[in-house]
């Protein structure tokens, strides 16, 4: 991924390369993530809660040897007026659901509701521009199958969760 997700489409698309999105499912939206970001995809384990942590996030769960901290996907992408129905969705849905390990420095994962279909996604999918979507972690829509896919920018996960608050930094 480069740092700017319109480029990282139109690279990825112009090449005439196809790349490879894993569908999931959180809450009652369908999102498409970078198969080659994700380590691994595991059933559903509850995480240690974190003290003062943004609602966002559910905790940390170690996999495969990793702590990972484990962020709702419903949650980040919720509308204000979603935030209510996200959180009392969480708890009612989440026997079945997985989280998903990714990749990276951050150790981050993500908690959703259902994995489907890994995708191939190139220049004939036509998508709708992040300027017109109206959250920060989303590059862009879309439609596979009659279905509605936004595609996630994972660099913008973590600042996205933790939204005005001060992240604590190690200082050597």
């Amino acid at each position: 991924m480069t740092d700017n997700p319109e480029t990282y489409l139109d690279e990825e698309t112009a090449e005439g390369s196809e790349r490879r999105l894993q569908v999931v499912r959180s809450g009652s939206r369908y999102f498409g993530v970078p198969a080659d970001e994700i380590s691994s995809i595991v059933v559903w384990r509850e995480p240690t809660p974190m003290p003062y942590a943004p609602q966002s996030v559910l905790g940390v769960v170690s996999i495969e040897g990793r702590m990972l901290t484990v962020m709702d996907l419903a949650r980040l992408t919720a509308g204000e007026a979603d935030v209510t129905h996200a959180a009392a969705r969480v708890n009612a849905e989440r026997i079945g659901g997985h989280i998903i390990a990714l990749r990276g420095d951050e150790q981050l994962a993500l908690a959703v509701d259902e994995v489907g279909e890994t995708i191939p996604f190139g220049e004939t999918d036509s998508v709708i521009p992040q300027q017109q979507i109206r959250t920060t972690i989303v590059v862009g829509v879309f439609q596979r199958d009659e279905r509605e896919i936004n595609i996630l920018d994972l660099k913008e996960l973590f600042p996205t969760a933790i939204q005005g608050r001060e992240r604590r930094r190690r200082r050597f």
